[in-house]
């Protein structure tokens, strides 16, 4: 079986929130769709500069990244393991509703993204407004930026309009992304840092001593995942392939300049299970950033299904987790100032 994408990490996916221009470029033409997507683009922009992020995610359809993103992880499923039950893509997509996408986490993940976006103090004007990639309902608009240090700042950002309310599209910079992605990533060898660290944390499970374990998280991850939500899932893990007997790293590709994403396979009593590992370079050193349990297995490690497989269902479901909806911030007059392109 190949290895699933790392479309999962959040962190990378959602920094598409706010990103520099990629090249080729979208055409953009000034005539925003109509004048309040402008109004609403500059009130956003300013809830930025001045530092209100809380405000700011209340104006981003975090539902329908949600979804998105569930939608896109089922599809790159099913189309590198065709063999996937439809009882089996079910069971998947309630673990990554529960984990990965868990409302909680997404919101942790976004509002750290805009909180490291140095936006307070920044002026901006606005450059135009494309159409959003094929298949997706929205706008793009360039922004042309300088930060607080006068450093210039130029991003895109994703809109859409739910009803008569205009909102901030996270998937549709993630969207764009994927289709004009580079090359594919190079395999490196790990560093012998990073190599050390995967041996500490499966050896410290290997052991039973699963909190000492998750203490060897940053601090963001541990931030968002308590040790409760860590072991729940190290638990699922352990009912299908047993105790880690083994690991091998078998990818070891950039995600960042200071991020390396992993490939690990980890064998169990029972079963050999594929796990994605990621490491952030922090000043004291090598840390583990992120980590996906929740693979496909391979054929010969599944376990057998139970007779009446429920039918498939790719859309989100309201008995895991509650609606994301939240009360958007109130619409303000935009700013006059630095706002003018």
């Amino acid at each position: 079986m190949k290895k699933i994408a790392l479309s999962f990490l959040l962190a990378c996916c959602l920094s598409g929130v706010l990103l520099a221009q990629p090249a080729p470029p979208p055409t953009f033409t000034p005539e925003p769709p109509e004048p309040a997507a402008l109004a609403f683009v500059n009130h956003y922009l300013e809830l930025l500069a001045a530092d209100n992020t809380e405000q700011a995610l209340a104006l981003n359809d975090l539902r329908g990244m949600r979804q998105y993103l569930l939608e896109r992880r089922l599809a790159e499923l099913q189309a590198h393991n065709p063999e996937l039950t439809a009882a089996e893509i079910e069971e998947i997509s309630s673990q990554l509703q529960m984990h990965d996408l868990d409302p909680a986490r997404l919101r942790a993940i976004l509002l750290e993204v805009m909180q490291q976006g140095k936006f307070t103090g920044m002026t901006w004007a606005i450059q135009g407004f494309a159409p959003a990639p094929e298949g997706l309902d929205g706008y793009l608009v360039q922004i042309s930026a300088r930060n607080a240090d006068h450093a210039e700042k130029p991003f895109l950002l994703g809109i859409k309009k739910l009803g008569e309310q205009w909102q901030v599209a996270p998937e549709i910079l993630e969207e764009l992304n994927r289709q004009l992605a580079p090359a594919r990533l190079p395999n490196l060898p790990p560093p012998t840092e990073v190599e050390t660290a995967v041996d500490v944390f499966w050896t410290r499970w290997q052991q039973g001593e699963l909190a000492e374990a998750y203490d060897t998280f940053a601090p963001e991850y541990r931030g968002k995942t308590s040790l409760l939500a860590f072991l729940q899932q190290a638990q699922s893990f352990v009912d299908i392939a047993g105790m880690p007997t083994t690991w091998e790293i078998t990818r070891c590709r950039p995600l960042t300049p200071d991020t390396l994403g992993l490939g690990v396979d980890v064998r169990g009593l029972t079963a050999t299970r594929p796990i994605v590992m990621v490491y952030r370079k922090a000043p004291a050193g090598w840390q583990l950033y992120d980590i996906q349990l929740q693979m496909p297995l391979p054929p010969e490690g599944r376990p057998p299904l139970p007779a009446g497989p429920a039918p498939f269902r790719s859309n989100l479901r309201p008995d895991l987790k509650p609606d994301l909806s939240t009360p958007a911030a109130p619409l303000h007059q935009a700013p006059t100032g630095p706002t003018a392109p």
